[in-house]
């Protein structure tokens, strides 16, 4: 008996993009295991394990986490996805991350959601997230049912964070032999 080959695709997308909302498609339709960096930073955060505090630790100064923090988080995740195929959101973000996880595994098909800036920032500014349990809104299509304390992301450091990091870590993935799909305009 033949066993067919496991995918192993990332999404990648500045902030507002759409990686969730096309993950969430992807999940359903092919029933893939999806992997969210942030998702797994917030579950850590919630939980106060080592790497949650410490991760919160440079959210709360306004830093990027190292990329030894994110890699080692993220690599012990997949080594538990090995007989699935998988598809990972938000890592890599920098070209650090993207080598780590080639040492580890061959990414086979990169989906690069290109959006006009215009769109993502009209979604920015509609998103906010409730600091307490880390559930990101949009005042526009999925509001709040209660009104409390929001944290609103500014549109303008989570784009400019994504091209000075994730363009580059983009670039570098399909560079090295990957297949990609690129989505214009999502």
């Amino acid at each position: 008996m033949v066993v067919p080959p496991l995918l192993r695709a990332v999404i990648m997308g500045p902030p507002g993009s759409g990686k969730g909302t096309v993950s969430a498609r992807i999940i359903k339709h092919f029933g893939v295991k999806h992997l969210s960096s942030g998702d797994l930073l917030r579950d850590n955060m919630q939980k106060k394990t080592e790497v949650g505090i410490l991760a919160k630790s440079y959210i709360d100064q306004g830093q990027l986490i190292p990329d030894d923090i994110m890699t080692q988080l993220m690599l012990n995740e997949i080594k538990g996805l090995d007989r699935y195929n998988w598809l990972l959101d938000g890592f890599p973000r920098t070209v650090a991350q993207a080598e780590a996880l080639d040492k580890e595994c061959q990414i086979d098909t990169v989906i690069d959601l290109d959006v006009p800036f215009e769109t993502i920032k009209c979604r920015l500014t509609a998103r906010w997230i409730h600091p307490a349990s880390g559930r990101v809104y949009n005042l526009e299509f999925n509001p709040p049912k209660v009104q409390l304390l929001w944290h609103h992301i500014s549109p303008g450091s989570s784009i400019n964070l994504h091209q000075k990091h994730s363009r580059p870590c983009s670039f570098w993935i399909c560079c090295r032999k990957r297949g990609q799909l690129e989505i214009p305009g999502h």
